[in-house]
């Protein structure tokens, strides 16, 4: 009797684990006509049960399903976090498989894991969710970097995203793995500059822009960029030495003399600001950003110069003199405010200006016209 017993306990186990098997089995074949939603039905049990949980195949397998789930706008509902139940599957497997008897298809599997999160990463960027972006692109470039794959675009992204979300630790690693890549980018040597301005270390970002310089030589953000660095650290002759090294190679560039005006502006060069602003429209007229900052150039001269007239004690001679050249000031602005507004229409903050201009200068007809403009704007 005992013996039909332990025959019967003997037979019931091999039945369940039967069973078991034959549900990774049956899941393989739900995978491979194409029947996702069958196939998950069948590998779930069989990863939490003690006959197959342990068994590489079984972790393969869900791999193999899941990885599929992702590309299938279809089943992608079934598993919104496909990918990384993929990931942690051929994983899972790699752990068990001492024989490496699945070695290769997790390979494939993880490399493909790979793939989708950059995909992923994309998704996220264009709906402007950049941590979710950073997170996708990043993963890409740690599955890749296990098989000795450098993927330079994923970490391009991953950059892009690390710099939206201010991780400045991230952009620098990117940024530095990227220059070592030799990635033909030279954004990256800017991006890596702004961090170390941000950390205050000006001799590494001096280093970094010219490093950038010397491999991209003729590049225009590069040479705005430096000009900008040697005038944050307030080494202004060698700003402007680096903005006319620009124009020298590219005399033409509107953009150029635009960039000189704004920086000799914030010199307070007011003359060599006035003559770069000038030389930028006589390139390109219609260059709304050159108009408005001659106009408001002109327009910071005019308050400089009242203020002056208003220090002055009652009564004083020189109060004239000084009244009369702050209208001079607002006369020469008039004309690039009123371009500005032809250029871009409904721009509140020129409006605003034409309109204090207007009334400082009694121009009763033009003043009706832009309150009456600032009044649709509400």
């Amino acid at each position: 009797m005992k013996k039909l017993i332990l025959l019967v306990g003997m037979v019931a186990s091999i039945t369940m684990l039967s069973a078991q098997s034959t549900k990774v089995q049956s899941a393989f074949s739900y995978l491979r006509s194409g029947r996702l939603d069958k196939a998950i039905e069948n590998i779930e049990p069989a990863i939490t049960n003690e006959k197959t949980m342990n068994d590489a195949k079984t972790w393969n397998y869900r791999g193999r399903i899941y990885v599929q789930i992702f590309p299938d706008t279809n089943f992608r509902k079934l598993a919104p976090n496909s990918i990384q139940i993929a990931y942690d599957s051929y994983q899972k497997s790699i752990t068990l498989d001492k024989d490496k008897e699945f070695e290769d298809n997790n390979r494939i599997g993880l490399l493909a894991c790979a793939d989708q999160y950059f995909e992923l990463g994309v998704i996220h960027y264009t709906a402007k969710d950049f941590a979710n972006a950073l997170a996708s692109f990043d993963k890409t470039i740690r599955i890749k970097s296990t098989y000795g794959v450098n993927d330079t675009l994923a970490t391009f992204n991953a950059l892009l995203s690390a710099e939206k979300v201010k991780d400045n630790k991230k952009t620098k690693e990117y940024c530095i793995s990227l220059i070592r890549s030799n990635f033909n980018q030279p954004t990256i040597y800017i991006s890596l500059l702004d961090v170390y301005k941000d950390e205050k270390d000006t001799v590494k970002a001096i280093k970094t822009i010219e490093n950038g310089l010397k491999k991209y030589p003729n590049n225009f953000d590069l040479n705005i960029a430096q000009a900008n660095l040697y005038l944050y650290i307030g080494d202004a002759q060698k700003s402007e030495k680096a903005l006319n090294a620009a124009i020298a190679k590219d005399p033409n560039n509107y953009m150029l003399y635009f960039a000189i005006g704004t920086s000799y502006e914030k010199m307070n060069n007011f003359e060599k600001a006035e003559e770069a602003y000038k030389k930028a429209i006589s390139i390109k007229p219609d260059y709304f950003d050159a108009n408005y900052n001659l106009g408001a150039l002109y327009v910071n001269s005019h308050i400089s110069i009242i203020t002056k007239a208003n220090a002055l004690s009652l009564n004083d001679k020189n109060y004239d003199v000084l009244k009369k050249q702050a209208d001079a000031e607002l006369v020469k602005a008039m004309p690039y405010l009123e371009k500005s507004d032809e250029l871009q229409p409904n721009d509140r903050v020129v409006l605003s200006a034409l309109k204090d201009i207007y009334v400082r200068t009694n121009n009763l007809e033009k003043l009706k016209i832009v309150n009456q403009k600032l009044s649709n704007l509400k």
